[in-house]
């Protein structure tokens, strides 16, 4: 195989892996989304990141329940007889909560618990029941409530979609542009051919003599080929005298 074609394929192999890890990457990325911040409490100690310094989006509260309205009184079941108390937050926030709790159960929708309002079914087998800290600063956020709850921070739950989305972009422009330049390689590697290297000698006659890495043949000793018959020693001793000249 020629050489050219091997560093061709050497260059597909490698942009190959790195989409492949790439790619291992954004699954670990989207697997995290799911991850809680803290799983089945009924009190902690959060902390918020606030990274950029503006504030983050803060913590969505669940409940391991169904969206139901039994009563039909308009509100759902697991909103009911629910209470949370924040015992500290950090600074900030975005509205006139003041980073405190409040009830939300949709993911995007009017705040309150009520079945108009929506519901969030991103979780299977969780309700969700409120939010808290929205637009907090950095530092610590805890918490009581009157039965277990779960809790997503969403900051980090944005940030690893977006990243898995990334993650996921750039493998397959890895994957696609590494398997086109191994596939180009290898047809290099098995089309074009080697060529012996050549040398110029000159031997005691003065004949300039070609030597070309050939096979061996059975004699053992190489061919070489003469393409100077004297001529060339006749230039090269008039070439000397007109230097000493």
């Amino acid at each position: 195989m020629h050489t050219v074609g091997k560093w061709i394929m050497g260059v597909g192999g490698v942009l190959l892996l790195g989409g492949v890890l790439m790619l291992i990457s954004s699954v670990g990325r989207f697997s995290d989304m799911d991850s809680w911040a803290a799983e089945e409490t009924t009190g902690t100690t959060l902390g918020i990141a606030d990274d950029d310094g503006m504030g983050d989006i803060g913590l969505s509260f669940f409940v391991k329940a169904d969206y139901t309205d039994v009563d039909g009184d308009g509100e759902w079941d697991h909103c009911q007889d629910f209470e949370i108390t924040v015992t500290e937050k950090p600074d900030g926030g975005w509205d006139e909560t003041d980073g405190d709790f409040y009830f939300q159960s949709s993911e995007d929708g009017e705040r309150g618990c009520r079945v108009e309002s929506g519901a969030d079914k991103s979780k299977s087998g969780y309700a969700k029941v409120g939010h808290a800290c929205f637009g907090c600063n950095s530092g610590d956020f805890q918490f009581e409530s009157n039965q277990p709850v779960w809790v997503v921070y969403a900051d980090d739950a944005i940030g690893d979609f977006f990243g898995g989305v990334l993650s996921g972009v750039g493998a397959s422009s890895c994957l696609c542009c590494g398997l086109v330049i191994f596939v180009i390689g290898l047809v290099l590697g098995l089309t074009m051919e080697e060529k012996p290297a050549t040398s110029l000698v000159i031997d005691q006659e003065g004949r300039v003599v070609l030597n070309q890495e050939q096979p061996v043949p059975d004699n053992g000793t190489p061919t070489s080929q003469v393409i100077d018959d004297g001529e060339g020693s006749d230039a090269v001793g008039e070439w000397y005298k007109q230097t000493e000249e």
